[in-house]
Formats: C-alpha cells, sequence, structure tokens
C-alpha cells in the first residue's frame, strides 16, 4: 500500500531535478532533422545511426534539404590483419579496425565540421578449432565496432548541434576525398 504513492514521490522528485535518460538528445535539437548521406540505407552503420537518432528523439530526413545538418560518410572500411601466427603457420590472432571518415555540414554546404576520422580497434585471438566459429565470432566482433561507431558518431554530432561555430568553417568547395581528415580515434577526440 505505501509503495505506490513512494513511487510516485520518487518519480516526481526526479522529473523535478531534471533527470533524463542518457543518450537522449538537448529538447533545442529535437526539431533538427539530420541527414545522412555517403551511404545508403543497405549499409549497417546507417541503419544504426538510424536508430540511435530515433530512440534519442530526433528525426532522420532522407532529403538533404529538409534537414538541418547533414553528416556525410566519406569513407566507412573494415580492415582485418593478422597479428600471430600458431606453430603451423596459420594465423590466430587477428586486429580488426572499422575506420569512418565523415563530416558535419548544414543543408546550405557550410561546413560545421572539417573531415574526422573514427577508428574502432579489436584484437581477438582464435585457436582455429573450429572455421565456423571463426567466422561468426568475427561478424560479431564487426557488429559490435558499427554500433559503437553509430555511438560515438550520434555524440559527435550532437556535441556539433550544441556547440556550433560561430562561422560556418568553410563551404564546401574541395574534393572530400582528396582532403585530410582530423583524426578521431577510439571515440576520443584529437585536438
Amino acid at each position: 500500500m505505501l509503495r505506490l504513492p513512494s513511487l510516485l514521490v520518487l518519480i516526481g522528485l526526479l522529473t523535478a531535478c531534471g533527470f533524463h535518460l542518457r543518450g537522449g538528445l538537448p529538447d533545442s535539437i529535437k526539431n533538427k532533422p539530420i541527414a545522412v548521406t555517403g551511404i545508403g540505407p543497405s549499409i549497417n552503420l546507417y541503419s544504426l545511426f538510424q536508430k540511435r537518432v530515433e530512440v534519442a528523439g530526433g528525426k532522420l530526413s532522407t532529403r538533404v534539404a529538409d534537414a538541418a545538418i547533414v553528416v556525410n560518410i566519406l569513407k566507412q572500411r573494415h580492415i582485418r590483419r593478422p597479428i600471430t601466427l600458431s606453430a603451423v603457420g596459420r594465423a590466430n590472432m587477428f586486429d580488426l579496425n572499422y575506420i569512418v571518415v565523415y563530416e558535419v555540414h548544414d543543408n546550405k554546404g557550410h561546413v560545421l565540421s572539417k573531415p574526422r576520422e573514427l577508428a574502432i580497434r579489436r584484437e581477438y585471438f582464435n585457436t582455429q578449432a573450429s572455421p565456423l566459429g571463426q567466422g561468426l565470432e568475427e561478424q560479431q566482433y564487426r557488429t559490435e565496432m558499427e554500433n559503437e561507431a553509430s555511438l560515438t558518431l550520434m555524440r559527435q554530432v550532437t556535441l556539433i548541434l550544441e556547440n556550433p561555430p560561430a562561422v560556418p568553417v568553410e563551404k564546401i568547395t574541395e574534393d572530400p576525398k582528396t582532403s585530410t581528415p582530423e583524426p578521431l580515434v577510439n571515440g576520443s577526440m584529437q585536438p
């Protein structure tokens, strides 16, 4: 009998102090649609980023003209390298890298963030006892890395939306494939 009133008081106190769940977008930017270019809905990073935006309370726009901010994915790539070899010469430890190069601009083409490189890295050991298991294990790591990249990308976009530059960095005039990205290693910004 005492549980319900105490639960209501607790909920009232949490809302009164401004508590909100992690991962939500601030109210000031919830109504600003975000567009993703450079990759399509068939790419896992796109669908994961779309889910992150929707769960956070935002909207993903399919048209650049309707978006307040555009995340342009210049490159996304998985790299796999063997690190160690077994006694019979087969690779048994691998280094997996997932690299995403992106830039953020508004719908008029003003760059809000120059190209940045997001790199997620994992190492894993496989005994080669089950070749089928190795493929599944590696796929799980890749999915986890893509999930982490979408979360980090969402945080970066939120940060840019909360603190836009007073003057846009530049207008898009150069070929983004030849520009050098700023490194962003394991989700931490480099100065």
